[in-house]
């Protein structure tokens, strides 16, 4: 990243799928369990992994990407990660 060669790879792809779908069937069967949910938590954490999603996506097949970008993209999977784990 410091030398101006940072770029997705597929996995990062694969991961921010994986981040979606499981957070939707992880809130799909607490709901089917008829627990309460928080729905601003839930669309906070839905809109990241379309975010990474969709910015992936588009870049996927960019020789480079600029670092203000790919920080982004690890800043928005730590946010999503910390909203997990912190909002209550």
């Amino acid at each position: 990243m410091g030398q101006a060669t940072a770029r997705f790879v597929p996995a990062m792809l694969h991961g921010a799928f994986t981040m979606l779908v499981t957070g939707v069937a992880l809130v799909g069967l607490n709901q089917a369990d008829g627990q309460p949910v928080d729905n601003v938590k839930i669309g906070v954490k839905l809109a990241l992994p379309i975010v990474i999603l969709g910015l992936v996506y588009v870049k996927r097949d960019d020789e480079t990407v600029g670092k203000r970008l790919f920080g982004l993209m690890g800043l928005f999977t730590t946010a999503n990660i910390f909203i997990a784990v912190l909002w209550t």
